[in-house]
């Protein structure tokens, strides 16, 4: 199986990846390794897009569990073991190009010192922002303001509104179209250094893309058996 082994560190687990019998190649990857945590998988998503991806943590920061162990999880894969799972991505368009996210988009406040007045989907909020996350990425930013995730369509999340305000969760054919009404607001996806500014009477238009994420273990990223090295 030819793969591509991506991360800063993936060096590291490139003598196991050999040693385990798979091709390591540069170009043309049947499966990349991502070898990190949750923003290597990001960027390796980002920069191929669409070919699968088998996310395995560091284990410099990273106690792993038996069944989670880079050699058992690789074999599994050289078996034909590891269920290949697609994520569909999120999508707006700026400046008129198409971006895709596989965890969330986020429109907040560029001056933390105010708020923004906006509008979703034709109501009226202050506060921060929003958090627009898909099913992989509503583990994340979302579940943190909103103690909750979803498993099926996609959700929003209203951050530091002046009045508490419940996520909202939206089906595979629904969109959320926000409206900058007044203050100064970024756009910000996954963990890309592209920010946008947005605009005063500014409309983004949020929805599911047909674009797909496809992930084997994605367990391996969420396992709370497997603890994190504290330095």
């Amino acid at each position: 199986m030819k793969v591509l082994t991506f991360g800063k560190a993936s060096k590291n687990i490139d003598p196991l990846v050999k040693e385990l019998g798979f091709e390591i190649v540069t170009s043309n990857p049947e499966v990349i390794i991502s070898f990190g945590g949750d923003g290597t998988l990001l960027s390796a998503e980002r920069q191929y897009p669409g070919i699968p991806k088998l996310p395995l943590r560091n284990s410099q920061i990273c106690n792993k569990c038996a069944s989670h162990e880079d050699e058992t999880v690789l074999k599994k894969l050289l078996d034909g073991r590891l269920q290949l799972k697609e994520y569909k991505k999120l999508e707006t368009i700026v400046l008129y190009k198409n971006f895709y996210a596989l965890n969330d988009f986020v429109v907040r406040n560029s001056d933390p010192t105010h708020t923004i007045r906006f509008l979703a989907n034709d109501k009226y909020f202050i506060g921060d922002g929003i958090v627009v996350a898909s099913i992989f990425g509503s583990t994340g930013y979302f579940k943190s303001i909103t103690g909750k995730k979803f498993e099926a369509g996609f959700g929003i999340a209203f951050n530091n509104t002046t009045e508490k305000v419940p996520p909202v969760f939206l089906g595979d054919k629904d969109t959320v179209t926000f409206n900058l009404k007044r203050g100064k607001a970024t756009l910000s996806f996954d963990n890309s250094r592209d920010i946008f500014n947005i605009d005063e009477g500014s409309e983004l238009i949020f929805k599911l893309s047909d674009q797909t994420a496809k992930i084997y273990e994605p367990a391996t990223l969420r396992c709370p058996n497997c603890k994190i090295i504290k330095g």
